[in-house]
Parts: structure tokens; C-alpha cells; sequence
């Protein structure tokens, strides 16, 4: 294969691997292989890779299941209200109790309470 050259600096660019590139905003990938310019930084793509990326990424949104919500008060606590959709997905009803644990700086993870053996079960 010839030399990529960056479009800024006119200088052939490396490949390398992308810890972490989101090829489409909210969807996460990881070690994704692109061209990088050692002077400018500017990243660059093959058609091969971009197509990489998009599989990738139609894969997780394929599996990727979720609402957005806006957060409310009641009382002194904050509430995030889970949709109808969800609620019927993962058989929750009124009442039952739930854990929620902190996840890193991202979000949190909302477990639901198994009845039948008094241990927590994941959800989704």
C-alpha cells in the first residue's frame, strides 16, 4: 500500500490503534485502527476501516437497549422514571424493590430483586 498522506501537512501518516473512537457519538469503540499524523495529529481512515467501524457500531446499537429520561425531584431525592416499555420488558411491577449501584462516572447499574431466592438478578 502507498503512503497516506495527511491532507493538512502533506506528510505520510502512521497507523495506529485508538484506545477508544466514537465513529458515531454516544457508541464507544474500542482499538479501532486509523492513520494518524505525527505532526498535526489528524486522523484518517480506509474505506476497509470505516466500514470496520460502522459494523461495530451497528452491532452495539443492535444489543444496545435504553430510554432517555430526564431526572425530577420528590422530596429531597432525585428521580429518574422508568418507561412503560422497559417496565414491561424486564416484568417489573409497583413495589418491588430495586438496587441501584454506581458505575464508574458514567451512570449507574439498576438491579431487580428475585423473590424466590432473596438474591439480587441483573437487568436487561
Amino acid at each position: 500500500m502507498e503512503d497516506i498522506l495527511c491532507a493538512r501537512c502533506n506528510l505520510p501518516m502512521e497507523k495506529t490503534v485508538l484506545p477508544r473512537y466514537e465513529y458515531v457519538e454516544g457508541v464507544p469503540l474500542h482499538n479501532v485502527e486509523s492513520y494518524r499524523c505525527g505532526k498535526c495529529g489528524s486522523l484518517f481512515f480506509t474505506e476497509e476501516q470505516a466500514e470496520e467501524m460502522e459494523r461495530r457500531t451497528r452491532e452495539i446499537e443492535e444489543y444496545r437497549f435504553g430510554f432517555e429520561r430526564k431526572v425530577t425531584v420528590s422530596g429531597k431525592s432525585l428521580v429518574v422514571s422508568i418507561p412503560h416499555e422497559l417496565v414491561e420488558h424486564l416484568a417489573l411491577k409497583q413495589g418491588q424493590k430495586v438496587r441501584v449501584i454506581p458505575v464508574a462516572q458514567e451512570g449507574f447499574l439498576v438491579q431487580k430483586e428475585i423473590h424466590r431466592t432473596g438474591k439480587l438478578g441483573r437487568l436487561g
